[in-house]
């Protein structure tokens, strides 16, 4: 067997994680190059043809040998950049883990990814990679910063320019972001996915991803926010076809008092600068507020079904009413701002900021999004509530309608509210996949009760693995 094969170099690759990454803290990048050199090498020796062109690009060209710092990583995950070139030269940052030296495999590890939410970053997978990389055989268990978040920009430098409230939107429409995905799936090497898992707004991503890719993805994990299908719920559906988004939302501004919907505000031209504020220590404390009240710490939280969800076809002005009970991080007052909400939570409660145990992820968060602001996620959002790019509206017709034909599982916190803020989305999950509400933990689900999402993910895998 040519030392090139796959397999053989999934041998070489672990041989190189042990001996220079764990023992001489190589970089993942730099052990990529190294072994890409070494199957040239060796079978240039053994006299066997080996495509060193297709090797090198695939293992050296693409990769940015340059690692990312970031503070209470266990030593088992590593940091790259992956540039895409099929995706105007989109520079990826991912976290990655590999399966520890203990767990030794011959045959090559398949590929788990991780896609964060708002406002989420790869790191936000931290208490999650390792160990789900070490479950069963082993798994390559990837998280990147998705596109607009943290370190993936569109330079190979790692650095650019904040996103921009003018800047085109189509680069952010969920289809495009799908493409994302699948680039980076084919520049790790992988040709399937045997487990796509989206937290927040990652789970409506996964869920486009595996409607239009089946092919691609095994199987998919839904956490935290139910998915309704391509292009979301109707309830915020803004086409030229559809004005029940703009219905909804003149429906809470009539209420006394008025409302707004946080996806509303988080498509204005004031937010980023509203949430941003003056940085530095106030941008650190709007961050912990806004993470502790969605959290399972906050006494504010206690979800339950709308009464519209069980309704066949409940009014505007129903629904406008039932969104009105949610707390204010959903549905906000109409003239304040999302740091307005907070602060105010603040004054009255203390104890609303980073969770204890978590402040050094903290001073991570406020780092990164003050260094990048919010704009490109928020972009995310902005997208949602547009009419579709011309070029997408034949894709995203075709893909209406379509059901998730793989397995399916559905993890959230129990005190979260996002399982429950879309009226009617939850029963369709509950009828069609495997439903697991973890208690005591909210919105933050993988961060706040770990050890319990790694069990129900391999839980899951291996009930995926005996179908």
């Amino acid at each position: 067997m040519p030392i090139g094969s796959e397999s053989a170099r999934w041998r070489l690759r672990k041989m190189y994680v042990q001996a220079f990454r764990v023992e001489y803290e190589y970089s993942s990048d730099l052990i990529e190059a190294h072994t890409a050199i070494f199957i040239i090498t060796i079978n240039t020796y053994l006299s066997v043809p080996v495509p060193w062109a297709e090797i090198l690009k695939s293992n050296v060209m693409n990769t940015t040998l340059t690692s990312v710092e970031l503070p209470d990583l266990p030593p088992q995950i590593t940091s790259r950049y992956i540039t895409l070139s099929d995706r105007d030269g989109l520079n990826v940052h991912i976290l990655e883990a590999f399966p520890d030296t203990s767990n030794q495999s011959s045959t090559p590890c398949h590929l788990i990814l991780l896609l964060h939410g708002f406002p989420e970053l790869a790191y936000s997978w931290r208490k999650v990679l390792v160990p789900v990389a070490n479950a069963h055989q082993g798994y390559h268990v990837v998280a990147p910063d998705l596109r607009g978040y943290g370190r993936t920009t569109l330079t190979r430098s790692g650095s650019a320019s904040q996103v921009q409230y003018e800047d085109a939107l189509s680069s952010y429409h969920m289809l495009n972001i799908v493409d994302d995905v699948c680039s980076l799936v084919r520049a790790l090497g992988y040709s399937s996915v045997a487990m796509l898992v989206g937290h927040d707004f990652g789970s409506r991503l996964a869920g486009h991803c595996v409607v239009a890719h089946p092919e691609l993805f095994a199987s998919v994990v839904f956490m935290s926010a139910p998915f309704g299908g391509v292009g979301g719920p109707p309830l915020y559906q803004a086409t030229k076809e559809s004005s029940m988004g703009s219905d909804i939302a003149t429906a809470l501004a009539a209420l006394q008092p008025p409302r707004k919907h946080y996806r509303t505000y988080f498509s204005t031209l004031s937010a980023n600068a509203d949430m941003i504020g003056q940085g530095g220590k106030a941008l650190y404390d709007f961050l912990g507020g806004y993470i502790y009240m969605k959290s399972g710490n906050w006494d504010g939280n206690d979800p339950h079904p709308l009464p519209s969800a069980f309704s066949s076809s409940p009014s505007i002005s129903e629904l406008a009413m039932d969104l009105a009970t949610l707390p204010e991080y959903y549905v906000m007052p109409l003239h304040e701002s999302m740091p307005d909400v907070i602060a105010r939570h603040v004054r009255m409660d203390a104890r609303i900021t980073w969770p204890r145990g978590d402040e050094v992820a903290g001073g991570v968060y406020a780092a990164e999004f003050g260094r990048t602001g919010f704009q490109g996620a928020l972009n995310h959002y902005r997208s949602g509530l547009e009419p579709p790019p011309p070029e997408r509206i034949a894709q995203l017709r075709a893909l209406a309608g379509r059901r998730v034909e793989v397995p399916a599982a559905f993890i959230s916190g129990a005190k979260d509210w996002g399982v429950y803020q879309t009226p009617g989305a939850v029963r369709k999950m509950r009828e069609d996949e495997d439903f697991v509400l973890i208690e005591g933990a909210g919105h933050w689900v993988q961060q706040e009760a770990p050890e319990m999402v790694v069990r129900e993910l391999v839980r899951f895998l291996g009930k995926v693995k005996a179908l």
